[in-house]
């Protein structure tokens, strides 16, 4: 059991929820993947995300190893104040030292200035988020994309009349989940990949809710071998939450990630394809598609609690 359970006014984020929290989402232009209703639903169940809303102001709080902790409040900037003084109370009502995560720079300074030097603020790398201009990953343009561009045409001219790409029907969501646990049986067994698994199921069944999510597939002689999840989380940038993909056919990811983007998002001028958790094999993948630039984010605790780690 939660200690956020024990707070009547905090509420679990559903499916149901987006009617009544999406219009709090978009008063805001935060970059960072945590700011989209559909990251806060795909990973509910991993970080126990609860909410709390006034008419002026929308609060999220999350438990981790114990933690508790709030992410950017999400209101028009005037109503900042009001939104931290709650964040207080609750806190006070739980007991809990205040602790902020995936805080972004703009939400930083603000902090910085309400607190001074109550607060250590950890710039965390492996939680930022890698942005790239559209055009580039939709045609692999340019010098820096070269070897990309290379491995696309080869997957090209190797598949001809072998390959489709299409929008997924819900009746094709299961071969989905199949060619996951395909790829997860070549990578090591653990919480985050059973999460992700979780993650994606909750999508697929409840895609009546989510409209606007675009799933893409790729399928190799009639047999699906990649998939792609994606969404606008700001009415320029396409924020992509899941690319799967079969490892052993060369170029398939790049090609994949083409036709998704051209199809699916062809006027975002902005692709989030969110973090890499400090992976270090996914951390050179995306830092090989050269991104335009990050989107860094903070991890913030009183001093009390850094001392005490």
């Amino acid at each position: 059991m939660s200690i956020l359970d024990g707070k009547e006014n905090l509420h679990h984020i559903t499916a149901n929820s987006k009617e009544e929290l999406q219009p709090y989402f978009d008063k805001v232009s935060y970059e960072a993947c945590e700011y989209s209703f559909t990251t806060m639903y795909m990973w509910q169940q991993s970080y126990g995300f609860r909410y709390y809303k006034t008419d002026k102001f929308l609060l999220i709080f999350g438990e981790y190893e114990g933690d508790i902790f709030v992410i950017n409040p999400l209101c028009e900037m005037q109503y900042l104040d009001d939104a931290f003084d709650e964040i207080e109370s609750i806190f006070q009502e739980l007991q809990r030292p205040l602790e902020f995560r995936a805080i972004t720079e703009e939400i930083k300074e603000y902090i910085e200035q309400r607190y001074g030097n109550y607060f250590y603020y950890y710039n965390v790398r492996d939680n930022w988020d890698y942005v790239y201009e559209g055009d580039k990953m939709r045609t692999l343009a340019g010098r820096k994309l070269h070897s990309k561009k290379n491995h696309f045409n080869s997957f090209l001219k190797q598949y001809e009349e072998r390959y489709e790409y299409r929008l997924l029907s819900q009746d094709e969501f299961e071969g989905c989940i199949e060619l996951e646990e395909r790829w997860a049986r070549t990578k090591e067994n653990d919480q985050n990949l059973i999460s992700e698994r979780l993650a994606i199921s909750k999508i697929f069944s409840n895609i009546r809710y989510f409209p606007d999510i675009r799933v893409g597939g790729m399928y190799i002689d009639g047999k699906l071998e990649a998939f792609s999840i994606g969404d606008l989380i700001l009415p320029n940038m396409a924020l992509i939450h899941v690319e799967k993909a079969n490892p052993d056919i060369r170029g398939l990811y790049i090609a994949m990630s083409v036709f998704f983007l051209q199809s699916e998002f062809e006027k975002a001028e902005l692709i989030n394809r969110e973090d890499d958790l400090g992976m270090e094999g996914l951390r050179q993948a995306k830092l090989s598609y050269k991104p335009y630039k990050m989107v860094e984010k903070y991890w913030i605790t009183t001093i009390e609690q850094k001392d005490a780690m």
